[in-house]
């Protein structure tokens, strides 16, 4: 799996890359499908925005051409990070619950 951890307007800490890759590493043994994961955490630089200005999304990309995409805000980056990797899972489990669609059947022509 293809990983990238990035961040905007604020410094990554050791903790929260530690945080990421256990709950990425947790997610890939549940579902080991995932090909790509890249998680951008990012502090909102608007004084009028409030106190919930630290963000954490998540992209996943399943094949063969699904993307799971979670974006949640919080007070602080580690509330930001699990939320969001809550929300992941949900859609992940969505997801893996819908029957594979099958070929649209063609009404027969008279």
């Amino acid at each position: 799996m293809d990983l990238k951890i990035d961040s905007r307007n604020v410094g990554m800490t050791p903790r929260w890359k530690q945080e990421i890759q256990d709950r990425i590493t947790t997610l890939q043994t549940e579902y080991d499908n995932i090909t790509h994961a890249r998680i951008t955490l990012t502090k909102n630089p608007h004084h009028k925005k409030g106190d919930d200005n630290a963000e954490a999304l998540i992209v996943l990309n399943l094949p063969p051409r699904h993307t799971v995409t979670a974006r949640k805000e919080a007070k602080s980056f580690e509330e930001a990070i699990r939320s969001a990797f809550k929300a992941a899972t949900t859609e992940i489990k969505k997801f893996r619950e819908k029957p594979v669609s099958q070929k649209p059947v063609k009404p027969e022509e008279p």
